[in-house]
């Protein structure tokens, strides 16, 4: 049995917040029967049972919904993750052009796209854009090596290739070769040049916890922190499945399974499919609009950092990847749950960060945290990682009842939202609920791309993928990398 670990390193994410509805439950008591049972409170819990009220809202016929969370509300990856809405525009082209040819990936290049119009529609619609530090903008991919910028040209050029540069997607983006506006626009010393297309940011644990707060204050949510589900069972023969907790039993109709790293906990048959994988991130102080833009730093297809700066009154950079270091010990970082553990050397690595990378870097040196490194100024985090690197959303092949959204592989705020407004109407016609209303702000999605369904072909066909050995060659990857020039020296790092 896998569970989260009981006490992670803090995210300023979640300290920050101060959110009332960290250790909530609605109830005393869990309750011993619903319709629908959400096992899991991050975004992709929060997001399916969000849409679920506004799919029903109109007509009244909205489901029972209690949600279970192993540890606080959202104390997971959203809570944990690095706050960027960022789409793959193109970086990711030419891997999934050969496996799904040009138009397929292109579909999902669309699918995560519209995030950045459906987050501006629902946060607008909700009157809840600044409470949760969103923005639209730009970002950026800074080649910092020869290396990094043909790989992200050739990316682009792919791309621009395949669909032409009247293409609604390629057209968004656009190249500075020149180094010294290269320069400028990152604001990274010694970028080479850069890909900019559009993007966005978001306090992402402020965005769960106010979604939850519109069920709750409309009375449609049963939450319940700190009740791991311990064991699930195959639906009765009264219709329903009961899952079992430490707290007591709980009966319902349909289980969503939200738990992303840990779906593999309470169903097998994703044990070998998801796993864990484990990122560092820090919040540093910075002058007010410093940054202009979120971006990355790419050496190589390995090493990388990743940034951004909140809006006043916080003005907080969150930079996160840290890999010029990380990667001298990858088993720090791949398949790894140790989010109670720094990673070594680490918070001195961000704390040089600025004054090293940063053009005209106006604070201090070295840069100080928001909080205490280990108060919530650096912290740790599981992502998920998927063995096939796409999630599984949609009816679990062979368990009446339960659905699932998990696996989202380290990049799921351009993917979550899209995939549980997929998710959603399937469960309301599973529970006989047919009078229900799409909500404009899902009608934006395309539909969900065929690589993202967990169907029982697919499912059936990875459990023959050797995890073992996919680990070990991405090892090797990255202590090859490491090797590499601009790999950042650190001498206690275990490079064996």
């Amino acid at each position: 049995m896998v569970l989260p670990i009981d006490n992670p390193t803090k995210s300023f994410w979640i300290e920050g917040a101060e959110s009332p509805l960290r250790n909530h439950r609605t109830t005393e008591d869990l309750p011993k029967e619903t319709d629908v049972l959400i096992i899991g409170s991050g975004y992709t819990g929060a997001s399916f049972a969000y849409w679920l009220h506004k799919f029903t809202n109109e007509n009244g016929t909205t489901p029972k919904m209690v949600m279970l969370e192993a540890r606080d509300i959202c104390g997971g990856a959203t809570g944990r993750n690095g706050g960027q809405l960022r789409p793959h525009f193109y970086s990711r082209y030419k891997n999934w052009s050969e496996r799904f040819g040009s138009d397929g990936a292109l579909k999902i290049i669309e699918h995560e796209a519209a995030h950045l119009k459906v987050f501006d529609h629902l946060l607008g619609e909700e009157n809840l854009k600044e409470k949760v530090c969103f923005k639209l903008g730009e970002t950026f991919d800074a080649a910092m090596s020869d290396e990094a910028w043909q790989r992200l040209k050739g990316e682009y050029e792919k791309m621009k290739f395949d669909h032409g540069e009247n293409g609604s997607i390629i057209r968004e983006c656009r190249l500075i070769e020149s180094q010294k506006e290269a320069e400028e626009f990152t604001q990274m010393k010694g970028c080479l040049a850069t890909v900019v297309h559009p993007s966005g940011q978001v306090w992402p644990y402020k965005f769960v916890h106010a979604l939850l707060t519109i069920l709750l204050d409309a009375g449609k949510l049963n939450l319940q922190a700190n009740t791991p589900a311990s064991e699930i069972s195959e639906r009765g023969s009264d219709g329903l499945i009961t899952v079992k907790t430490p707290r007591g039993e709980i009966k319902a109709k349909t289980v969503v399974h939200a738990t992303n790293r840990w779906a593999g906990h309470l169903m097998d048959e994703f044990s070998k499919l998801i796993y864990a994988g484990r990122g560092t991130i820090a919040a540093i102080k910075a002058p007010e609009g410093f940054l202009k833009n979120t971006g990355a730093q790419h050496w190589d297809s390995v090493i990388n950092n990743y940034h951004l700066q909140l809006p006043p009154p916080y003005n907080t950079i969150i930079i996160g990847g840290a890999k010029p270091l990380t990667v001298h010990d990858p088993w720090q970082y791949i398949n790894n749950d140790k989010e109670d553990e720094q990673f070594k050397g680490v918070p001195e690595f961000y704390a040089a960060w600025p004054k090293r990378d940063v053009l005209d870097w106006q604070g201090k040196d070295p840069a100080e945290f928001e909080k205490g490194t280990n108060e919530g100024g650096v912290w740790s985090g599981v992502y998920s990682s998927s063995i096939d690197s796409f999630p599984f959303v949609g009816p679990v092949p062979r368990r009446e009842g339960h659905f699932v959204a998990a696996g989202f592989a380290g990049h799921g705020m351009p993917r979550i939202l899209g995939s549980t407004a997929h998710l959603a109407p399937i469960v309301l016609d599973s529970l006989g609920i047919k009078n229900y209303n799409q909500p404009e702000s899902a009608k934006i999605f395309p539909p969900l791309p065929k690589p993202f369904l967990a169907t029982e072909e697919r499912i059936d066909n990875l459990q023959n993928i050797d995890a073992i050995k996919k680990f070990q060659d991405e090892h090797t990857d990255n202590i090859s990398s490491s090797k590499k020039i601009f790999a950042a020296p650190f001498p206690q790092i275990v490079t064996d």
